[in-house]
């Protein structure tokens, strides 16, 4: 809890990562299951793939965990949903504990080193990452305008960032907004 508090409500300012950017640079970096206990590198298959950095008590995250529950649920067959958790704050029973709490249907990792968070120029949670079939980012930021400023939040949200782009990707259109500037709460290093 004390976590909690101590974490700061953020807004990211210049964390705009490179449109280049490939799945491919992504899958070089190794995490951590708390589910098999071994290291992984992350693979898209065939699929489009939503990178999500969570963490297990940041509030924002807790709430967000019904949408991308329902994003699992309804686009499960073409995007590979997986969490990612930035530090090493987390021990695995923490992090089991927050998908077994709020029933996260998709696979949760840790990224102790923040390799892969530095790398994706992550700086709150969450934050999302969606790279298109063939590995190319096209969308990364907030997952919608929920929240409308530091401490206020909307009842619900009327803009869907990331179901847009997800709808865009597998329609094969282009993404109308690749970034929008995410909120949450400050990544983690401990």
């Amino acid at each position: 809890m004390l976590q909690v508090l101590m974490m700061s409500l953020v807004s990211t300012a210049n964390a705009q990562v490179a449109v280049d950017l490939n799945f491919s640079l992504v899958s070089n970096f190794p995490l951590w299951s708390p589910q098999e206990k071994s290291r992984i590198h992350l693979k898209n298959g065939d699929k489009a793939t939503a990178i999500v950095l969570l963490s297990p008590e940041c509030p924002m995250c807790i709430n967000y965990t019904t949408l991308l529950k329902q994003i699992n649920k309804k686009y499960g067959q073409q995007v590979n949903l997986v969490g990612v958790v930035p530090g090493k704050t987390y021990s695995d029973s923490t992090i089991l504990d927050f998908a077994g709490s709020y029933n996260i249907d998709f696979p949760l990792y840790t990224d102790s080193t923040m390799q892969l968070c530095r790398f994706l120029k992550g700086e709150v949670t969450p934050q999302v990452y969606l790279f298109e079939r063939n590995g190319r980012l096209v969308f990364h930021g907030a997952l919608d305008n929920w929240l409308s400023g530091l401490g206020k939040k909307r009842n619900k949200p009327d803009e869907h960032y990331l179901l847009d782009a997800i709808n865009q990707t597998l329609n094969g259109a282009t993404v109308t907004r690749a970034y929008v500037k995410p909120q949450g709460c400050l990544l983690n290093e401990y």
